[in-house]
């Protein structure tokens, strides 16, 4: 099992939390003019998603997480994010193996999300000046919470299909920097097998008391 750099600095609970809230900011690049308009023309959707009456009851909670997940995947490139975290390791993976990390990896990623959902309905969002350099945009905010002010940065790549978000900057730690670093220690102490263990060890435990 791995260590979170993230206990050290601003802990696991801010780190999901910061992590859910990137995939209800997901933007749809066709209707916007940049990567921040990207990301704020979705908020209202989201929103919406999280405040429908319809969708309130317990019954309903999985219905909510599946209705934001598709807002997420369709802006986020989980490929290109799992391919960066995962670092040199990637390339001596065939592209089945490719495929099974990106699946359990992105399946983490929605884990920790679904189950901090109530959290996110509680915060706010300031925005800062991107910086868009060619086909690279960063789209800086600060999520408000009670007794949270986290700073993060969203990384954005121009793709045919619009903005897509590739990374984040989480109080200034590279979250695809972060995990490069556990997934090779994992691996080094095991082997790429021992890497798709402990993710989906870490999938089952979510949620749990």
């Amino acid at each position: 099992m791995y260590q979170n750099k993230a206990q050290g600095s601003y802990g696991w609970r801010v780190f999901f939390l910061v992590l859910g809230l990137s995939f209800i900011l997901g933007g749809s690049a066709a209707l916007a003019a940049g990567p921040t308009d990207d990301i704020k023309s979705l908020i209202t959707e989201v929103q919406a998603i999280l405040d429908n009456p319809a969708l309130q009851a317990p019954d309903q909670r999985a219905r909510k997480v599946d209705l934001v997940e598709q807002v997420a995947a369709r802006h986020f490139n989980y490929r290109e994010m799992a391919q960066r975290c995962l670092g040199e390791t990637w390339g001596s993976l065939n592209r089945g193996q490719q495929n099974e990390f990106v699946k359990n990896f992105s399946g983490l990623l929605k884990a920790s999300f679904a189950c901090r959902l109530d959290e996110f309905t509680k915060a706010r969002v300031t925005y800062q000046p991107e910086i868009l350099k060619a086909d690279h945009a960063e789209v800086p905010i600060i999520i408000l919470r009670p007794n949270d002010k986290i700073p993060v940065s969203f990384r954005m790549l121009k793709e045919p299909q619009g903005w897509k978000i590739y990374d984040l900057l989480i109080e200034g730690v590279s979250l695809a920097d972060n995990y490069r670093g556990q997934f090779a220690r994992v691996i080094q102490g095991g082997s790429f097998e021992s890497l798709l263990k402990v993710l989906q060890d870490r999938m089952a435990a979510e949620c749990k008391p």
